[in-house]
């Protein structure tokens, strides 16, 4: 009788075991620990020598080395795509560590390698994601990282800001919002009467002098320090970081002989506050200072309703655009009273709206007489491709029992930004309600949908864009109000146009 060799079934396992590892890999980067694209092409080289070998040492059941071959290349096509095609490959947004989002002291000195790696890593993450890099890093964008990398070899003292500031000046260019440096200081340091001022009422015009748009416009000043697309929220970028020392430093505004915070007050006045160094305090001192409790006790929700019968009025305040359980909840039981009352005027107040997830505006929906609505087209960066998303129609899934034919309307200002306009652009461009306010934040025509890198030596992280947005119908420009206003008077008007009705 003649003897078989008898066949090791580790052969055909080995690759079956290669490339669950290697997708495993993914999700392993995305919520645990971050590690090098690189180790894709050595999953997919092991998973290729496993598989030749297995052609090559197993010689029976020949189909079966086929689907285990099939299986390879599918594994290999996914462990590629996911670390050099996936945007969020050694992103930090789905890491459960709040630690994460802090960097270093803002003064903490690097040396010039520990820089320029900083930089590098930015700007190979740019490239990779963001889309105005597909095909290539453009020559402005060049141009200004010679000068940063420059910046940085002739600095006797690079700081977490130098740093910080070089890297924004490249993502400045870019002429997108959403693709900013992000700095949480840990030991950071706010200007005391910052929270009098704001109780007050009081509106921040500008500091030692120099109002906003100076501020923006002198290009060896604050020029590069925000990204933005309406200088109105290039203000209100600017403001957020006079608050605290480190963003002083950040802006180049020196603390030393004091500083002066120019305010108007309800009234007209104008006045000014000069704070000294001693007068900027760590936060749990703020607190205090101010006697502000550090708690959820007054029961604040990013999203709460009111219902006013005499006016015929409702008006729903969303202060981000958070999907949840909440929110659904939310509109659903402010539809179910708006019904009961008779209510014929609702308002969403985004006026105070930073953004998040734009489904929010897609529930809100669902609760009008409307039976479809037009979506913006856009330009999904995935590495090695750029995915055209072309304008879709969505058919409205209507909330029958309780669907509203009254009046919408929209309050926003210029902090209304991202899922925020999102909302505003869905209601202007579908004919769906009235905007009332000021434009927001951003353009229609814009990059988003974001991604957050945290830079190896200085901490700070990077967010950058990963879609390029176009507005329905091939329309242009901001989404302006209908009903134009300074934002704090917006409510007022809301109210003037139910009186109307």
């Amino acid at each position: 009788m003649i003897k078989t060799k008898k066949q090791n079934p580790f052969l055909c396992i080995t690759p079956l075991i290669l490339i669950i590892t290697a997708i495993a890999a993914i999700p392993l980067n995305l919520y645990i620990f971050q590690m090098p694209e690189w180790i894709s092409v050595i999953f997919s080289a092991g998973i290729l020598t496993a598989a030749v070998i297995m052609w090559i040492k197993f010689k029976r059941k020949t189909a079966g080395k086929i689907f285990i071959s099939l299986f390879c290349i599918i594994g290999i096509a996914l462990s590629l795509f996911g670390s050099y095609c996936n945007p969020y490959w050694n992103n930090i947004l789905f890491m459960d560590s709040d630690e994460l989002w802090y960097c270093d002291g803002y003064d903490k000195e690097l040396t010039y390698a520990e820089a320029k790696a900083d930089l590098d890593y930015a700007v190979k993450y740019l490239k990779k994601v963001h889309p105005k890099f597909y095909g290539g890093i453009p020559d402005e964008i060049q141009k200004q990282y010679e000068i940063a990398n420059s910046v940085f070899k002739s600095s006797d003292k690079i700081t977490v800001n130098t740093v910080v500031q070089e890297i924004q000046s490249i993502c400045f260019l870019l002429n997108d919002a959403h693709t900013h440096m992000i700095m949480n200081y840990p030991d950071e340091r706010y200007m005391k009467y910052i929270y009098d001022h704001r109780k007050a009422g009081d509106f921040l015009t500008g500091i030692n002098g120099m109002t906003w748009e100076q501020l923006l416009d002198e290009k060896s000043f604050c020029h590069d320090k925000v990204s933005y697309e309406v200088k109105g929220y290039g203000r209100e970028m600017l403001s957020r970081y006079v608050s605290s020392l480190q963003g002083l430093d950040y802006l180049g505004i020196s603390v030393k002989d004091g500083v002066t915070y120019n305010y108007e007050t309800n009234d007209g006045r104008k006045i000014d506050r000069f704070a000294e160094e001693k007068d900027f305090i760590p936060y749990d001192e703020y607190m205090k200072f101010n006697k502000i409790e550090d708690d959820d006790s007054d029961g604040y929700s990013f999203v709460h309703y009111e219902i006013n019968k005499d006016k015929n009025a409702a008006v729903l305040t969303l202060d981000s655009c958070t999907y949840n359980d909440e929110y659904k909840n939310t509109v659903r039981e402010m539809f179910k009273e708006i019904k009961e009352q008779g209510i014929t005027n609702v308002a969403v107040d985004l006026r105070n709206n930073g953004g998040g997830n734009s489904l929010v505006a897609n529930e809100f929906i669902r609760y009008l007489d409307v039976e479809s609505y037009k979506e913006w087209a856009c330009d999904w960066r995935l590495g090695w491709f750029m995915i055209n998303i072309p304008q879709s129609v969505v058919q409205n899934n209507k909330y029958d029992d309780l669907l509203f034919k009254g009046n919408l309307y929209l309050l926003t200002s210029t902090s209304s930004f991202s899922s925020a306009m999102c909302f505003a652009e869905y209601v202007k461009d579908n004919g769906l309600g009235t905007i009332i306010g000021e434009p927001c934040g951003n353009a229609p025509d814009s990059f988003g949908d974001i991604t957050d890198f945290k830079l190896p030596n200085s901490g700070a992280v990077l967010q950058i864009s990963t879609k390029k947005w176009y507005r329905t119908d091939n329309l242009e420009g901001l989404i302006e109000p209908d009903i134009s206003c300074d934002y704090w008077d917006a409510l007022e008007y809301f109210y003037n146009e139910c009186e109307k009705q």
